[in-house]
């Protein structure tokens, strides 16, 4: 679910699930400065390696505490984009953001740490 803060439209977006699909999706996605957030049940998924690979902020959520949101609102019974929507929104929303962590990327090979 894509949400344009400036005009507070969603839209929905669907694609396929190929490596190639997933790679123009995050630099699609990097390019527009977007944040992805996705559940920690997620955060062994394959395209998330390549998600590390591009200047995307990609956040992780906690799963109980979207199950427990989805329950209190009711979202349970309605479609999965209405969850992606609640997802969408959560870093804007100053009481949960404190509950999303952030996806560590990976260092380019030519930087080097400092300790």
């Amino acid at each position: 679910m894509l949400i344009d803060s400036g005009t507070h439209r969603q839209f929905a977006l669907s694609l396929a699930n190929t490596a190639l699909a997933h790679t123009t999706l995050l630099d699609w996605l990097a390019e527009q400065n977007a944040q992805l957030v996705i559940p920690d049940t997620l955060s062994g998924a394959p395209f998330l390696d390549q998600a590390r690979q591009t200047p995307l902020v990609v956040w992780i959520a906690p799963s109980a505490l979207l199950e427990a949101i989805r329950l209190a609102a009711g979202l349970t019974t309605r479609p999965l984009k209405q969850t992606a929507a609640l997802l969408a929104r959560w870093p804007s929303a100053s009481a949960l953001r404190p509950f999303l962590r952030r996806l560590n990327t990976a260092r380019p090979a030519d930087q080097l740490s400092l300790l």
